[in-house]
């Protein structure tokens, strides 16, 4: 490429002489070798030549449209990094009887008992045991991995330090067993088989604040969104609503709430798993 003297030679010459390049010289020059490579560059061809087997193209790759390739298979594991013993875990579809913590801790329930394990130790600690009679139906750890919230088969909600091992409190009202347990800062939300769901908030002796009526049937699915705008469940009945999660300062025995948005064309029960946002749609939706 050359500077064109043809069509504007005093500006060509301004802007030769402002660049310092020559008149009819070629800026670009095919033929010649390209420079030296700086110890700046041998650094990088070295990090590239590391980083070459990421890129490699493995069997089933597909070529893109900028020529590079595309994998369409990935590496799943078939083995586990670790296998637990869980005997007499109650083999009840509805229930929900793992939970695992931001500590890295696993909440596991066995018919009446309840057991957390450490991920970086490994060790494991019995935290307590349902009344006689009964079992556990759910776990669920707080957002910050302090306290457990287990349900009850006999209706009731018990709340547990993990650091301690100590029941709180125990917290009564639902008329069947607790299948569902989601947090949300202070608020432990149960879900009974008899479809209701309840707030409790567990700084105050008066625990129910609100109630949420809109199951038919056992509501064995619940989620907080992060966020706690809204709340996601799931039962028995084949249908998913989604709540308004803003309880309010002072909710009380009577309070209810309805649910804004009902899903009914599943067709069978359904469990959620959690509710993120979909900012490109402009909307928040469930994801089951």
């Amino acid at each position: 490429m050359s500077l064109n003297t043809q069509t504007s030679p005093g500006h060509t010459a301004r802007l030769a002489a402002a660049t310092g390049v020559p008149i009819n010289r070629r800026i670009l020059g095919y033929h010649e070798q390209p420079p030296a490579a700086s110890s700046s560059d041998l650094t990088l061809a070295q990090q590239r030549e590391y980083a070459k087997p990421l890129y490699a193209q493995r069997p089933g790759a597909l070529p893109s449209s900028t020529g590079a390739t595309t994998s369409k298979a990935r590496k799943i594991p078939t083995q586990p990094e670790r296998v637990l013993d869980a005997p007499g875990m109650v083999d009840d579809f509805y229930l929900n009887l793992l939970s695992w913590s931001c500590q890295n801790a696993v909440a596991v329930a066995l018919e009446a008992s309840t057991y957390i394990w450490k991920a970086d130790t490994g060790n494991v600690v019995q935290l307590g045991e349902a009344p006689e009679g009964t079992y556990v139906s759910s776990v669920d750890f707080s957002n910050d991995g302090a306290f457990l919230g287990v349900g009850v088969g006999t209706g009731d909600v018990e709340l547990w330090d993990v650091e301690s091992g100590q029941k709180l409190r125990t917290m009564s009202g639902h008329q069947g067993q607790i299948a569902a347990l989601s947090w949300n800062q202070h608020i432990l939300t149960s879900a009974c088989s008899d479809g209701s769901i309840w707030h409790h908030d567990v700084r105050i002796p008066r625990h129910k604040v609100m109630e949420l009526l809109g199951h038919s049937g056992e509501v064995c699915g619940l989620k907080w969104r992060a966020d706690g705008e809204l709340l996601a469940s799931g039962g028995n009945d084949n249908v998913v609503n989604i709540w308004d999660g803003r309880v309010g300062d002072v909710g009380g025995e009577g309070a209810r709430g309805s649910a804004k948005w009902t899903k009914r064309n599943h067709t069978a029960a359904v469990k959620v798993r959690c509710i993120p946002n979909l900012p490109t749609l402009g909307i928040r939706s469930p994801l089951f």
